[in-house]
């Protein structure tokens, strides 16, 4: 449509209403020039012509001073696209309207604009379309995945204002690929895939920024990948400026020669043309979808996923589980608690960006600190880890209100942790709708309304949870079972109680029973509850120990400190066979244990004393907390006077942050 406007002699004040740069504007003013395009269009062959309202959304009017219009201009712009429609609509040829709505000028991404406005603004632009006949709604020149769910949320928002199913109205997206093989925010097309493959959306697709040369490698990608329709709308090349002016440099014959080949390997649905095509361009491509017999696509491979503002993250790594780095959570690190009471926003991305680099795929994120704004901090938290660290978020509270905070901060696909019955199914259901409505994971725990045994201890009650859990969330909330992830909750065995003995006993079980159950779900464990209250260097070998046996019968995902997982074949026997008499509670059966270890003959014997007794002399180093938790000067002083290279960086940063260079240099 610009282009086309482009070529009339039109005045900026009374046809453009002196909003120059605005083409919307024309529908209001001169409905007559954009009925001709469509018709155009239409006599070329074009089964849907788009509508002239790719800014007509109340963020980017604004910058006119008709940000109360946009509903109106929508409306307009629909009526005359059905009216155009209708016109060439014949009973062997349906004509169809798309209602079109580009990304404006803002990126929510970037900080321009927050996710409740834009949403709003696609709201109201949406409203005007539905209500003005358009068949299906349009998303296009998509550059920032934040904007794309937020305009998706509008669209259902209109929806639900004018009192029509959601499903009334079709959301088509197109999302534009730079000449750097991403979107404009850095997302790569698998990252696209991923982030809105949860999502309503009835076709996915590309259009803009290239021409359709530049644009096989991703379109192929997405057909290997992508499970529902396929649209494909390039420029007529790549644009260049000539004297001044924009020219696109393929011809209606070069245009229709790049095109077959994506119809012979039959890797789209739609076809058309963007910047630069002319009717001319869909006479010739018209031509070619009538002569050409569209090639067998091949099956596309779904791979349950989540992902980041640039990549994806498969849930199930071959090589490993998938690790949750722990130490972005206020509630078991000291370090991340003192960085965010202080604010020091970039000491966290330095202490996210590390813990990518030790190895962690997705990041725990927990913000919940007693007296803090907790949807304000997740916000300011989730903004800016976005942009730094390349890896997907795992949104962690037990509030409602934070976690959506944080999912309307990040583009790529969150996981959310977590939901479970303490509080009811209200609350539970809250959780399962944000999942739904932003197109994420969900973490559900293995605990109910029980006031017996509200947590669940037992494999029994592990899996009678998370039976329900899953049935209530595919049955009512339509969440996929891949992209549920069961904690069926780690308890300590370091107390000495007899009610802990056989708690990971227990969740061994219970883990082994729903992994084959439901071999789509994932499953998923805060690992470092099982020794609380031991020596640092004796939960380092308990954990990785318990890991290894959970992973062995089906846990595939798991929150640790990914530079703290000791290999098996590194530990030594003595501690292995302790660490294992542990867990599976190796006492004599006549003390309520599960029978003594081979070669025990003792009926006192104790694994927890063993295990206790094995790390009794482990030096004072080993029962320190971590570097990371102490206060900066020490870290210092532990890196400069003790060699110690771990996190140096981290402190490096944070005091770079907090001294002149100068003054460091001095003091040491």
């Amino acid at each position: 449509m610009g282009t086309q406007t482009q070529g009339y002699d039109l005045d900026i004040e009374t046809d453009y209403m002196g909003c120059e740069n605005c083409p919307d504007v024309l529908c209001l003013s001169r409905p007559d020039v954009i009925e001709e395009i469509h018709r155009g269009y239409y006599e070329a062959g074009a089964d849907v012509v788009t509508t002239n309202t790719f800014g007509a959304a109340a963020h980017t009017l604004g910058e006119f001073d008709l940000y109360d219009r946009a509903e109106e201009l929508a409306h307009a712009g629909a009526q005359i696209a059905r009216r155009a429609a209708n016109s060439y609509s014949t009973s062997d040829k349906p004509r169809y309207v798309a209602g079109s709505l580009g990304p404006g000028t803002k990126l929510i991404t970037l900080g321009q604009i927050s996710f409740d406005a834009m949403r709003d603004s696609y709201a109201d632009a949406a409203r005007g379309l539905i209500t003005g006949g358009v068949d299906c709604v349009l998303l296009e020149t998509c550059q920032d995945l934040l904007q794309i769910k937020a305009a998706i949320a509008g669209i259902l928002q209109a929806c639900d204002q004018l009192n029509i199913p959601h499903d009334s109205v079709p959301i088509f997206v197109s999302v534009t690929i730079e000449q750097t093989g991403t979107m404009l925010v850095g997302s790569s097309i698998e990252a696209a895939i991923e982030a809105l493959r949860p999502l309503p959306i009835a076709s996915l697709g590309l259009n803009c920024a290239t021409g359709p040369v530049e644009m096989v490698n991703t379109v192929r990608t997405l057909a290997s990948r992508w499970d529902r329709h396929i649209t494909l709308m390039p420029n007529a090349g790549l644009p260049t400026l000539v004297e001044g002016k924009t020219i696109y440099p393929l011809t209606s014959q070069g245009f229709k020669d790049a095109m077959e080949l994506f119809l012979r390997e039959g890797l789209i649905n739609a076809v058309g043309g963007c910047c630069g095509t002319t009717p001319e361009h869909i006479v010739y491509l018209a031509d070619l979808v009538s002569k050409t017999e569209l090639g067998a696509r091949p099956e596309a491979k779904i791979i349950p996923s989540c992902s980041s503002l640039y990549s994806a993250v498969e849930y199930r790594q071959d090589a490993s589980f998938l690790i949750v780095g722990e130490r972005c959570n206020s509630s078991g690190s000291r370090a991340f608690k003192r960085l965010l009471e202080a604010e020091d926003w970039e000491g966290i991305c330095s202490l996210a960006k590390n813990q990518v680099k030790d190895g962690s795929h997705v990041l725990d994120i927990n913000v919940d600190v007693a007296g803090r704004d907790g949807p304000r901090d997740m916000h300011e938290v989730v903004s800016r880890l976005v942009q730094q660290a390349d890896a997907p978020l795992m949104l962690d509270s037990t509030s409602p209100e934070t976690i959506e905070a944080g999912l309307k901060a990040a583009g790529g696909k969150c996981i959310i942790n977590s939901a479970n019955f303490e509080d009811g199914e209200e609350k539970f259901d809250r959780f399962c709708k944000l999942a739904r409505d932003y197109g994420a994971a969900l973490v559900i725990g293995t605990i109910d309304e029980d006031p017996e045994q509200a947590m669940a201890r037992t494999a029994d009650r592990k899996f009678e949870i998370t039976k329900r859990a899953i049935e209530r969330a595919t049955q009512v909330h339509g969440l996929l079972v891949s992209d549920l992830f069961i904690d069926p909750l780690v308890l300590p065995i370091s107390t000495g109680l007899d009610s802990d003995r056989r708690s990971a006993h227990a969740l061994v079980e219970g883990t082994k029973r729903i992994s084959d159950a439901y071999p789509d779900a994932q499953l998923t464990c805060g690992l470092s509850n099982v020794s609380f209250g031991l020596k640092p260097v004796a939960r380092t070998i308990l954990n990785a120990v318990f890991l290894h046996e959970l992973v062995q019968n089906g846990m595939t995902s798991a929150i640790v400190h990914a530079s703290k997982i000791t290999p098996l074949n590194k530990i030594p026997e003595d501690q292995l066979r302790a660490a294992m008499s542990l867990i599976y509670d190796r006492r004599a059966q006549a003390n309520g244990g599960t029978g003594l270890p081979e070669g025990v003959t003792d009926e006192s014997f104790d694994p927890l004393d063993e295990l206790i007794e094995l790390f009794k002399d482990a030096t004072e180093e080993s029962n320190t907390t971590s570097i990371t938790d102490l206060p900066l000067e020490e870290r210092l002083q532990k890196h400069i006077i003790d060699g110690e290279n771990e996190h140096l960086q981290e402190s490096l940063d944070e005091a770079l942050r907090k001294y002149a260079p100068l003054e460091i240099i001095n003091d040491h």
